[in-house]
C-alpha cells in the first residue's frame, strides 16, 4: 500500500487504500508510472489517533472507490 494523502479529524485518521498504483520503473520504459490494479478492492482505513493497538483500526471495503486527495476532513 502506498499512501498519497489522508484525512485527519479530531479523533481519527482516515486513509484511502485505492486501486491506483505507481510504478516508477515504468518511467524508464517511457511509459506512464500511474496505473490501476483492477484485482485490488479499494478500502478506507479508519484509525483512532490515539490507538494503542492496530486492532483498534477498522478497514472498510469500498469497491470502485478511488480518491486521490482528501478535503475538509
Amino acid at each position: 500500500m502506498s499512501i498519497h494523502d489522508f484525512a485527519v479529524t479530531e479523533k481519527y485518521a482516515v486513509i484511502p487504500d485505492i486501486q491506483i498504483v505507481l510504478d516508477p520503473w515504468l518511467i524508464v520504459r517511457g511509459r506512464s508510472p500511474v496505473g490501476v490494479d483492477r484485482e485490488k478492492v479499494a478500502r478506507l482505513g479508519v484509525i483512532p489517533k490515539y490507538a494503542e493497538d492496530e486492532a483498534e483500526s477498522v478497514w472498510i471495503e469500498a469497491a470502485g472507490f478511488n480518491q486521490l486527495h482528501c478535503v475538509n476532513a
